[in-house]
């Protein structure tokens, strides 16, 4: 009775926006402190798996229709939120690049337990995989120790170790911009330090963003997409800062539920991952922990975003097996 009391209380909070022909749904969701987040899901009758895909910086659900309409054709349903200062979620271009302008970070997380509660309660006794990517990673690396029944098993996409002496510098530079010039005011500089370097190793680069896939197609549309390249604001870095410290300290990666399966994967040319090292190292980290049911796969000249790679449908039908593997057993 809790449990039905409860969905109807979610259902409350949620309100239908719209639906395209290939059965995609876009609603906005009232989450645990009232914000709206906006969440694009494509539904599966009956699943035999749901998956929450949690975007990275300066991007926004929508842009994983490919792999959630590839997922819903092996009946696995897929929804992606845009979170906080990105996306629809946002109300506007001006205001994307700052989650909140106090808890940001923790309300991100809370906002994504709320979401994973909410299909989880609609669609009874079928397992949740949460997939993180970049930024997305960190968060649901949170989610994992503060709230650690919220789904089945784990996916990190594109993520990286702890940045060391860069991540305290960055923190207090964040901190002091934010003190001197204001919160919501947009950083070029912070946006540098974390970005700046991203294309170093590409030859011959023909964007700023070639970075983040070797598909030309993929570039310039996120270049061209309004609800990307946006420079974002002093206090968003204060909580980026934050929550990427504080996911790769050892004593959070403890806390982590040794019962669950993660996977890491990660193209072996993504700067982010320090071109693969900063994730097995990570993996590693994770193993010496006690993480046990870990995996991790490189692909090799892969770019950041490997759900958007060249070999994507390499991709997609390793984490398919993945899951097949782990989760369904063949189901």
């Amino acid at each position: 009775m809790l449990r039905i009391g409860k969905l109807s209380n979610l259902i409350k909070n949620c309100t239908f926006i719209a639906m395209e022909k290939d059965n995609y749904f876009l609603e906005k969701f009232s989450s645990h402190d009232g914000e709206n987040i906006t969440i694009h899901h494509w539904p599966v009758e009956k699943p035999k798996l749901l998956i929450h895909l949690v975007h990275g910086m300066s991007e926004h659900g929508y842009r994983y229709h490919e792999f959630a309409k590839w997922l819903k054709k092996r009946e696995i349903y897929a929804y992606a939120p845009d979170l906080r200062g990105h996306g629809k979620t946002a109300g506007s271009i001006e205001n994307i690049g700052l989650f909140s302008l106090k808890n940001g970070w923790n309300n991100v997380v809370k906002d994504l337990k709320a979401i994973t509660e909410y299909f989880s309660l609609k669609n009874p006794n079928i397992h949740t995989v949460v997939l993180g990517h970049s930024m997305g990673s960190f968060l649901i690396r949170s989610l994992i120790i503060d709230f650690p029944e919220t789904a089945n098993h784990y996916i990190f996409s594109a993520t990286a170790s702890h940045p060391g002496l860069k991540g305290y510098l960055g923190s207090f530079i964040a901190k002091s911009n934010s003190f001197l010039f204001g919160k919501k005011t947009k950083s070029r500089l912070l946006q540098l330090l974390v970005m700046g370097e991203f294309n170093k190793k590409i030859k011959k680069p023909k964007t700023r963003k070639d970075w983040i896939s070797r598909d030309e197609k993929v570039v310039n549309d996120y270049i061209n997409d309004p609800y990307c390249m946006k420079v974002f604001k002093n206090q968003f870095f204060v909580d980026l800062a934050f929550g990427v410290m504080s996911v790769n300290e050892t004593k959070n990666i403890l806390r982590m539920n040794k019962d669950k399966h993660y996977l890491f994967f990660s193209g072996s040319m993504d700067p982010v991952g320090n071109y693969g090292k900063g994730v097995q190292e990570l993996y590693k980290k994770f193993i010496a922990s006690g993480l046990t049911n870990t995996d991790l796969k490189l692909f090799d000249e892969g770019r950041h975003e490997m759900l958007n790679e060249v070999n994507k449908q390499e991709v997609y039908q390793y984490i398919y097996n993945w899951i097949d593997k782990k989760i369904l057993n063949g189901k």
